[in-house]
């Protein structure tokens, strides 16, 4: 039975070799942190729904780019471990205020990105808007300190029209910038 033997061991490094490239490109699609999607694979993402949304007229399709306010200072006061802990957090935090169909993914820092796809109403936009903002205004509880990490969001309601996902997340900058210069917590990019 040695051939048998043989077999076993090509197959076996075959599905290690395979198990081991789906990790890799796991790893070069997903913030190692937080195991969300990172900005490589939300801008393809980002992509295909604009297309999708080219193609369904009837449909809304926006981008929210969020920014922590106190993330700085959580870092500077507490360590690393305690910002890292919050960003564990708030991606957590995230995902249990969008549907499957969407996206959260970490960008970068403290910056979460997310594309709401199929949606009925700019009105359905800002309750979601809403939802994110209060959830990341309620308090986290990080090495034993009551932390509330407060967000800027930047909202651009319609991706449609845009050329490329890059001009989308220029804009939604622009309106996260925006919010946080005002203190507003959400702005929505108006696009003329």
């Amino acid at each position: 039975g040695e051939a048998i033997n043989g077999i076993i061991y090509i197959y076996q490094d075959i599905s290690e070799r395979k198990s081991f490239e789906a990790q890799i490109t796991h790893q070069a699609f997903h913030d190692a942190l937080t195991g969300l999607p990172n900005r490589t694979l939300f801008g393809e993402r980002l992509e295909r729904a604009m297309e999708r949304a080219r193609r369904r007229q009837d449909l809304m399709y926006a981008v929210l780019m969020i920014d922590l306010n106190k993330f700085k200072s959580v870092n500077d006061s507490l360590g690393h471990t305690a910002g890292d802990q919050l960003l564990i957090e708030v991606s957590k935090r995230l995902a249990t205020c969008v549907r499957t169909v969407d996206t959260v993914a970490r960008l970068g820092g403290d910056e979460f990105a997310i594309i709401l796809e199929e949606f009925a109403s700019g009105k359905e936009l800002r309750k979601v808007a809403r939802r994110i903002h209060s959830v990341l205004c309620q308090p986290f509880s990080l090495l034993g300190n009551e932390i509330i990490p407060g967000a800027s969001i930047g909202v651009v309601p319609k991706i449609a029209v845009y050329a490329s996902g890059d001009e989308v997340l220029r804009d939604a900058d622009i309106a996260m910038y925006k919010a946080k210069q005002q203190g507003k917590g959400i702005v929505l990019f108006d696009k003329r």
